[in-house]
């Protein structure tokens, strides 16, 4: 598929939550950038703590995340893991599973 130009629907737990501009893959990996709508309200809480605590040790060089925001870094993602994600091509009109998904602010990544 080329990524370009392709728009997708995507859907969290069979909740259409915002579009996403399809702009490029690696091996299984996809990237894009990512529009929310309202429905994704309810999911936005824990996107935001992963990407909180993936940046977490970027304040300084060489710091490490602390064995509880480890312990919780993995918990959000277990709880990701959970989401049920797939993503609605408009251009085909195909339907992609995503077996992970992580959004970070505009941007969305997700492996299949």
């Amino acid at each position: 598929m080329k990524h370009h130009e392709a728009l997708a629907h995507l859907y969290l737990n069979d909740k259409l939550v915002g579009i996403v501009q399809l702009t490029g893959s690696d091996h299984s990996w996809h990237f894009g950038e990512f529009e929310p709508n309202e429905a994704f309200s309810e999911f936005a809480p824990l996107f935001g703590r992963w990407s909180l605590l993936m940046h977490a040790d970027e304040a300084e060089p060489g710091d490490r995340l602390t064995d509880a925001a480890s312990q919780e870094l993995r918990e959000t993602e277990f709880a990701i893991d959970r989401i049920h994600a797939r993503l609605h091509v408009l251009l085909t009109d195909n339907w992609r599973e995503a077996r992970q998904v992580n959004i970070d602010g505009k941007l969305i990544d997700w492996k299949e």
